[in-house]
């Protein structure tokens, strides 16, 4: 398990990504629990080239998140009424499967279907969280007997 939060002092957008990239292959899972919500809670997986740690991370083209209004975004395209919107404890489950690179999320047990618009993602993908002060999540393995997780590696 790992907590992120904002930093206090900085009022824009800021990025966590894990360490290891996920692999080529494989379904990997991992659970966010929104400990504190902020203005903008952003959650999913990003690519390493040419991201922006200090900006939020749907608005990238190495971005593809998840935001507590329940829309997604990547490259700065926002689709709205994805999943209602979500706040303090909240927990999403992020679904990637990297064999038909593809990724869906659960909110609060009630899994989504896939967002069709993200099909053949990239194929070196990391875990990411994007969030601004007061933000602090709770990051934490899947728990089901096939999930492969890189949460200790954040």
């Amino acid at each position: 398990m790992r907590i992120i939060a904002a930093s206090d002092f900085n009022s824009t957008q800021q990025c966590v990504r894990a360490k290891v990239a996920l692999g080529d292959k494989g379904i990997f899972e991992w659970d966010i629990i929104i400990e504190k919500a902020c203005g903008a809670s952003w959650i999913g997986v990003c690519a390493s080239e040419n991201f922006n740690y200090e900006t939020w991370a749907g608005g990238q083209t190495t971005g593809w998140v998840l935001g507590s209004d329940g829309s997604y975004s990547h490259a700065g395209v926002r689709n709205s009424s994805y999943c209602p919107p979500f706040g303090d404890g909240a927990r999403i489950t992020v679904h990637l499967d990297m064999d038909r690179r593809t990724c869906t999320f659960t909110v609060n047990g009630i899994r989504y279907p896939e967002v069709y618009q993200w099909r053949n993602l990239s194929s070196k993908l990391y875990p990411v969280a994007s969030l601004r002060s007061p933000g602090r999540f709770r990051i934490q393995p899947y728990h089901k007997n096939y999930c492969k997780c890189v949460v200790h590696n954040w």
